[in-house]
């Protein structure tokens, strides 16, 4: 081409605008862009799983050079439990069967160390189809599965410590609730009765010349104290609940509770409900308790609604109040450990609950809090001596 102005000609070229660029063309180099991969190791096998080439990458990860390992059959790397088993061939022919396969597994280095490997291995074909080797490509996943082992480990330790932390709770609140009758007991045998002969004691006075209004207001004093003392022991551990269970002793605390604090209750509980077992009864026990607590100390409701039901060999005790619940926002916040939101009562009520096997629900929000506290139905077995 002639160029009348004396500058260079252009360049024209047939090659299409769409053609490959010429590294890809180049076998030379795609080896060096191969051979510069640090993190893989890249290898091509025979059909027979015979190493054929081998780069900087593999010698890094495998501590084999090209001219030690080349040539030798691939199951070198394996275990030999692995090799026994046979793993290096069935992932040769699920290769040459799916053109594809993937594992992840130990694989062993030149000095006989180990790392963790994830290996992918694809069939390559000529333009007839027929099988003329495959392409292996293994990545050192060694220190990401360390650190997983390390979370993993972490979790178990976690969950162990929240178990023996959930055990020693148990353990604390049975021990409570062994004090608590304990304790209940004597301020009823004790101090109950003290305040009973001195209550006879002022009677007997009272008909002394100028002592009758000391003695009335005295004998008034005591009446109320034989009151709160037999209240108190009652809360601590109710007779009637191990002598007649839930279905007596429920009525009675509700009445107690409502002379109390004012709010009235209702009660619905089926008829003929039957004793449950000792540790079940408890339970529910103190949950209402717990319940009927938390409505007097915040809620600001008038009325609190009690409901047991028996369903599917499960007992339901339902507590609903209609005052100032808590806000969605706030269980939302809670998450998954909504628990840690409440007070440390319903915490260990929670963990009773669950020792039982059952579960403790919370819906609360503008209209009020509702609490279901559900458990298997275990009705209690007469014992042999003919006592409940």
């Amino acid at each position: 081409m002639t160029v009348k102005d004396g500058t260079a000609p252009s360049i024209q070229t047939d090659r299409p605008a769409t053609s490959p660029p010429d590294w890809q063309q180049s076998p030379e180099m795609f080896r060096l862009f191969v051979d510069e991969v640090q993190d893989y190791a890249i290898l091509m096998l025979d059909p027979e799983g015979r190493v054929m080439s081998w780069n900087d990458g593999a010698e890094r990860i495998k501590g084999y050079k090209a001219t030690d390992i080349v040539g030798h059959d691939f199951s070198i790397f394996y275990t030999q439990e692995d090799r026994r088993a046979g793993k290096p061939q069935r992932l040769l022919a699920l290769a040459a069967q799916t053109g594809h396969a993937e594992e992840e597994g130990w694989r062993v280095r030149k000095n006989g160390s180990w790392f963790w490997a994830n290996v992918s291995i694809t069939t390559i074909r000529n333009g007839d189809g027929r099988l003329i080797g495959f392409g292996k490509v293994t990545r050192d996943l060694t220190e990401r599965m360390r650190v997983q082992q390390s979370l993993q480990e972490s979790q178990r330790s976690l969950e162990a410590s929240e178990r023996s932390l959930r055990a020693l709770s148990l353990h604390v609140l049975r021990t409570q609730d062994d004090e608590r009758k304990r304790i209940g007991r004597e301020i009823h045998d004790s101090l109950g009765q003290y305040l009973s002969v001195l209550k006879m004691k002022l009677d007997s006075m009272g008909s002394a010349p100028g002592l009758e209004k000391e003695c009335a207001e005295c004998v008034k004093l005591v009446e109320h104290c034989v009151r709160e003392v037999r209240t108190i022991s009652y809360l601590l551990y109710p007779p009637m609940l191990e002598e007649m269970g839930l279905n007596s002793a429920i009525p009675w605390y509700l009445e107690g509770f409502s002379s109390r604090s004012g709010i009235k209750t209702t009660l619905q509980i089926p008829i003929g409900f039957p004793r449950l077992s000792r540790e079940a009864e408890l339970v529910l026990f103190r949950v209402l308790q717990e319940c009927l607590t938390n409505v007097q100390r915040h809620s600001g409701s008038q009325t609190a609604d009690i409901a047991i039901s028996c369903r599917e060999n499960r007992v339901t005790l339902e507590v609903a109040d209609h005052g100032t619940g808590m806000s969605q926002a706030l269980f939302e916040q809670g998450g998954a450990d909504w628990i840690s939101l409440l007070g440390v009562g319903m915490r260990s009520m929670t963990e009773r609950v669950r020792e039982l096997g059952g579960r403790l629900e919370i819906d609360s929000g503008d209209r009020g809090t509702t609490v279901r506290a559900t458990v298997p139905l275990e009705v209690l077995q007469p014992s042999g001596d003919g006592s409940a």
